[in-house]
């Protein structure tokens, strides 16, 4: 086997290398990989690859300073410099250095790979040529096929005459009794993926693609017909599902309702998240289906206002594009007009606007982002409800949260916020609690434990230095406070979904 060290500072680029060929079918082992110059250098006098692909721009030591340590401790093996556009200065030095030839990122593919190791490795060692076979060659070049041709089915790119000869180039079967598409989302994805690192999401979006694929493609390929991946967007997934024999409309209905139900239970017991399915009806060919798709994509917004589940486009709500006026309504009379008059999100933005003039932006994203109309109605009920209560404060009061909102970190205390504010520190605590019904003391560890709370769901950083920075110099009293507010301790909440 040839030993391989992959060096780059992106986890992904990384993680894509080492998954985009089967290295050991080609007589390849990945020996290692390094996030910069110096961890490669260690592995490459460890293991001596016959092979390093290196990037160019990694902090600590950079490929043109790996490549110069190599050749002054010669250390041999082959080298194909990873760049980018900008890159080019660096490709030269690289170059005059003897590197065997180097790729853009943009053409990082499989076929260059293969292209490379077949040009520059073909016969080392024992003159054996590199056993790169042509199957696997065709294996790769139908999936780029395929990858395009869902590319162009997706955006209805494709005509009548076109489709036929496409679908057959890709994979697809000539003849079919029916075919459908169904647009997989996974609700409340967008306040999950906060939580992980990139690495973490590359894995959790590998891992259902895997699972509707395993599930629909392998168990039960008698029930099924063939699946075909389609790509959409973060959180949302397509599938293309062909019966090649004959069935009947009925039954295609009845396991398009099967697939829905498993799906479910499927992404429920592994990622703890609902799901809603969106269903196109059977068609007969791939151009009515292609328009089939259009339009689902395009009603695909109304699910905004539906319950996990799954749809069919006949069931969905049509959205208004006009905002109704909000002028004189409460909340509860905000939040109910939401519900009887479904928006799109536009017109949802509108809305927002009206409700919340002087808000900030981020104020106003927050709301736009929510998945689901439960979850946006109750972000903007506890917005209002709030916009509300600062409205009907003390003047001076309202000062002092401007203050504790912008200096909450410091080591504050109620006397100088008085001071601030210009009232007496006695007067101003008394004010301060009939206004906010809960004291100074009270309200500022609130204020710091839910900006703690915001950091353990976004970052990886220790707790310790999270309270630091929040304003939590004695750390037991931060976890004593944070368990009684919020009934569980940081570790917990963090562990926690």
């Amino acid at each position: 086997m040839y030993k391989v060290i992959i060096a780059d500072d992106d986890f992904l680029v990384r993680t894509y290398l080492k998954q985009m060929i089967d290295w050991e079918a080609h007589g390849f082992t990945i020996a290692g990989d390094a996030k910069n110059g110096k961890e490669a250098l260690k592995l490459i006098e460890q293991e001596r690859p016959a092979l390093i692909i290196t990037d160019i721009c990694m902090p600590v030591l950079d490929g043109i300073g790996l490549i110069r340590e190599m050749r002054e401790q010669k250390l041999t093996g082959h080298i194909l410099v990873l760049s980018g556009h900008d890159d080019f200065a660096y490709v030269h030095e690289a170059m005059k250095l003897g590197i065997d030839d180097y790729l853009l990122k943009d053409d990082l593919t499989p076929e260059n790979i293969l292209h490379f190791l077949q040009e520059h490795l073909q016969g080392e060692d024992e003159g054996q040529e590199l056993p790169v076979s042509q199957e696997e060659l065709a294996k790769i070049g139908k999936a780029k096929l395929q990858e395009d041709f869902f590319a162009a089915f997706c955006r209805g790119k494709m005509t009548e005459a076109e489709l036929p000869t496409s679908a057959k180039r890709a994979g697809l079967p000539e003849r079919f009794s029916f075919a459908a598409a169904c647009q997989i989302t996974l609700r409340g994805w967008q306040v999950r993926r906060k939580q992980f690192t990139d690495e973490d999401l590359a894995s959790f979006r590998q891992a259902f693609s895997e699972m509707c694929q395993t599930f629909l493609g392998h168990q039960q390929p008698e029930l099924w017909g063939q699946v075909f991946p389609v790509p959409v967007e973060a959180g949302q997934w397509g599938l293309l599902l062909v019966f090649p024999h004959a069935v009947s409309h009925a039954a295609v209905l009845q396991r398009l309702q099967a697939l829905g139900q498993k799906l479910s239970v499927l992404a429920k017991r592994y990622f703890d998240l609902p799901l809603v399915l969106l269903l196109t009806a059977p068609q007969t060919n791939l151009f009515a289906l292609q328009r089939a798709w259009q339009a689902m994509a395009e009603r695909a917004e109304s699910l905004f206002y539906l319950p996990q589940g799954l749809y069919h486009i006949e069931d969905l709500p049509v959205l208004q594009t006009q905002a109704p006026s909000v002028e004189g309504l409460s909340v509860e009379e905000l939040c109910e007009q939401l519900t009887k008059t479904p928006l799109t999100r536009q017109a949802r933005m509108d809305f927002l606007h009206q409700c919340l003039a002087d808000e900030d932006a981020a104020a106003l994203q927050a709301l736009a982002d929510a998945e689901s109309l439960p979850a946006f109605l109750a972000a903007l009920r506890t917005k209002l409800t709030a916009l509300q209560s600062a409205r009907q404060l003390h003047p001076s009061v309202r000062q002092a949260l401007a203050i504790l909102e912008a200096h909450y970190r410091e080591n504050l205390t109620q006397a100088e916020i008085a001071a601030a504010v210009h009232l007496n520190p006695a007067y101003f605590s008394t004010l301060f609690k009939k206004n906010m019904g809960k004291g100074f003391r009270e309200y500022l560890a609130e204020l710091r434990i839910t900006a703690v709370k915001k950091r353990l769901r976004n970052s990886t950083e220790r707790i310790k230095d999270i309270a630091a920075t929040e304003g939590f110099d004695d750390y037991p009293y931060f976890c004593r406070l944070f368990k009684h507010l919020v009934g569980q301790t940081p570790q917990e909440y963090r562990a926690k979904p």
